[in-house]
Order: C-alpha cells, then structure tokens, then sequence
C-alpha cells in the first residue's frame, strides 16, 4: 500500500478551513500526523464489511417528538412537575440566585 504524503499547500488549505494560522513547523508536523492518520483510515478499506449495516450513530437513536396536533402524553403538567419541589412561588420553581 502506498504512503500517503500530503503537500504543504493542502495543509495550509485545511487550516484556514479551520481558521488556522500555521507556522512552518506546524505546517510539518501536520504534514507527518495527518498522513499517518490518512494511512491508517485507508487500511480500513481492507476491512470485509459486506455483512456489516451502514449507520450513522453508534447507538440506536429513535424519534422522541410526537405528531403535529396530537397530545404529547409523555409531558408532565405544571403540577407533577412541581410536586416534589421543596421550594415553589406562584407555580414556579424558586432557586437560589447566581449572581
């Protein structure tokens, strides 16, 4: 497999995308990191993912929110949500100051 060697340019490229300004030193050293890092990305590609299921998030995610006009059951009302509170004024939570 063939290194991966990056110009300075494109280094240079990528840190203003970051809003980066690099030094000559810099601009080097990620020369050397992100070609390391691009090499072992690429070894993935060796990886046999054919029975592997395309994903975006590594944890099973699923959609909270609920029809527009249908009654959402799962929100507390002003009174079970206030219930347990030791501290409550007028149907608010009463907290001490921050400032």
């Amino acid at each position: 497999m063939a290194k991966i060697t990056l110009k300075k340019d494109e280094i240079i490229h990528l840190g203003k995308l970051a809003s980066m300004s690099l030094t000559d030193k810099e601009i080097k050293r990620f020369q050397k990191q992100l070609a390391e890092t691009l090499d072992y990305v690429k070894n993935l590609q060796e990886l046999n993912t054919d029975k592997v299921k395309p994903t975006d998030h590594t944890v099973e995610s699923k959609n909270v929110f609920f029809e527009d006009g249908k009654e959402n059951s799962r929100a507390l009302t002003q009174e079970e949500a206030l219930k347990n509170s030791k501290n409550k004024k007028n149907n608010y939570f009463v907290v001490k100051r921050i400032l």
